[in-house]
């Protein structure tokens, strides 16, 4: 009885032992089937390869040293994790060739270069400074938005005064016509870029400021230089090949516009200020032809650096994976303050080199391979700069099956990008709109100073101004001008080219299919367009093209 009990457990584990055997040759199969449908890395797949025929091909006898094998693997990878890791000398891979290659297609010399002079007023920038207690938040909107006196507000005249040196180093970089900051490519310095956009706002609204005190006071030359400064710098910013540089360049245009189309429809505009106003304005060019594909050289760049930051190189130039070295990187621009609240632990740098592992199954194996797959993920964008590429095309949404690869990854990413260029064209062609309209305003003016009335239409000033910029480039129509009792509206019919009575909807109101963009009056974001005369300046603000 004792035998045949022995035998009948024996017979019973070997069953069982069968049926697990059956299960794992099951659950590999499905693995290798689910990698090869959803094109999983080639890495995993042979992976899974390697152990269904381990478990179906490979004579019994040998199996039990293959699962040796692998223990002893798993067993070396485990030690491995928990070695000391030389970090010493290592940094994040960077794409340093083409970073050179695009630092040297833009550059200039020192003497050409006005961003020599925003750099040194960013050494000496101090925030507090433009900040003072007695600046409340509706004596700093006057200031900027209408003229002021210095007898009636002192204080503000005083402390203009102490932010001199900064005004006339302003004015001497509006002088100078080229501008080229340090291209930043990467995420470990990206945040050198951004910290320009706040004290260059900053300065913007200082020029503002001190201009439409000169403007109360009857300086009507220096403040047009000023305003002129104003418009200068976002064209600096503009002539960077970063899309985040023209946005906000976009954006500093816009602000210096909005005061002097306020100043050449309500102020006492002669031809002595009219022309300068004119130069400044002609002289500002975006094509998006030339632009675009500068952005995305940029872009690429970027993306590429963004997924070098998984592998590392030494000073030697030896290359490999470890994503970590990033997050040590990335760690040490943060603020020491911010430092001491995000210390990675013993067990987090284990796990960040156990990350490894992982990235060596999905990752290419080596950075020069992913970067060429962000190429190729790139290449359908550039067709969005050619004259007749049609935006009227809606964007397609993805529609190819998942897949577990790197490649899928990228392209999916790229993808998402789609859309966000297609919003980028509308705002970039709302900035030569305004840009236009600007320019007809003034071909308005000098209309209204030879008759002594603005004209009944636009084509009473067909003379005055080139053609082209008679043409919105949002329709590729007409703009809408309209006499009201103060002086006249100007506006695009949007991009569905209908006269929706320069009315567009509200992000936070209910959807009519309205979409004008306001040119002149200025429109007040929370009440919409409001009728502007000479004295009608105060809360609003400008209907600006990168708005969204």
């Amino acid at each position: 009885m004792d035998e045949e009990a022995k035998m009948s457990e024996k017979k019973k584990r070997g069953i069982v032992r069968r049926v697990l055997g059956w299960i794992w040759v099951g659950l590999l199969s499905l693995l290798l089937i689910a990698g090869i449908v959803f094109s999983a890395p080639w890495k995993v797949i042979s992976l899974a390869a390697i152990f269904l025929l381990a478990a179906t091909a490979l004579p019994r006898r040998f199996r039990k040293w293959f699962r040796a094998g692998v223990w002893i693997i798993l067993l070396v990878l485990a030690v491995w994790v928990f070695l000391p890791e030389d970090r010493e000398g290592w940094r994040p891979y960077t794409f340093d060739k083409e970073t050179e290659a695009l630092l040297a297609k833009y550059r200039v010399p020192d003497e050409e270069n006005a961003a020599i002079i925003y750099n040194q007023l960013l050494e000496d920038y101090n925030e507090a400074t433009f900040e003072p207690n007695f600046l409340d938040p509706n004596l700093e909107d006057l200031i900027r938005k209408e003229p002021w006196s210095s007898k009636d507000h002192p204080e503000i005249a005083q402390w203009l005064k102490q932010h001199g040196n900064t005004i006339a180093k302003l004015i001497e970089a509006s002088k100078i016509e080229k501008c080229r900051f340090p291209i930043n490519a990467d995420v470990v310095s990206i945040s050198d870029t951004m910290d320009r956009f706040g004290p260059m706002r900053k300065w913007a609204y200082l020029l503002i400021s001190a201009a439409n005190n000169d403007m109360a006071e009857g300086r009507i030359s220096q403040a047009l230089e000023k305003h002129s400064a104003v418009l200068q710098m976002g064209k600096h910013l503009c002539q960077q090949p970063v899309l985040i540089d023209f946005l906000v360049g976009a954006a500093l245009e816009m602000l210096s516009t909005d005061q002097l189309k306020r100043f050449t429809i309500t102020g006492d505009a002669t031809e002595e200020h009219l022309n300068p106003i004119e130069k400044a304005l002609a002289e500002i060019r975006h094509d998006w032809s030339y632009d675009f594909p500068r952005f995305l050289e940029h872009e690429k760049l970027f993306a590429k650096n963004l997924w070098g930051m998984f592998y590392a190189i030494n000073p030697e130039g030896k290359i490999r994976l470890n994503p970590g070295i990033a997050r040590m990187a990335m760690m040490a621009q943060l603020p020491e303050d911010t430092k001491d609240e995000l210390v990675i632990t013993y067990w987090h740098k284990r796990l960040m080199k156990a990350s490894d592992i992982l990235c060596w199954f999905y990752l290419p194996t080596t950075p020069q391979k992913a970067g060429k797959v962000i190429d190729e993920s790139y290449e359908k964008f550039y067709a969005m700069a050619k004259p007749d590429f049609d935006w009227q095309k809606k964007v397609e949404k993805p529609t190819k099956m998942l897949k577990l690869n790197y490649r899928y990854l990228v392209e999916h990413l790229a993808e998402i990008l789609g859309p966000a260029y297609y919003s980028i064209h509308d705002a970039y062609l709302r900035t030569i709109a305004q840009q236009r309209g600007s320019r007809l305003i003034i071909a308005l003016r000098r209309y209204k100073n030879k008759d002594g009335n603005w004209p009944v239409s636009l084509d009473d000033i067909q003379s005055l101004a080139p053609e082209e910029i008679f043409v919105d480039p949002i329709n590729d129509g007409p703009f809408i001008y309209k006499l009201t009792d103060e002086n006249f509206t100007l506006y695009s019919k949007g991009k569905n080219g209908i006269d929706d009575g320069g009315k567009r909807d509200k992000w936070d109101e209910e959807k009519t299919g309205t979409d004008d963009r306001m040119i002149w009056p200025r429109q007040n974001k929370k009440c919409g367009s409001e009728k502007e005369g000479a004295k009608g300046e105060q809360g609003q603000e400008a209907d600006s093209g990168t708005e969204g």
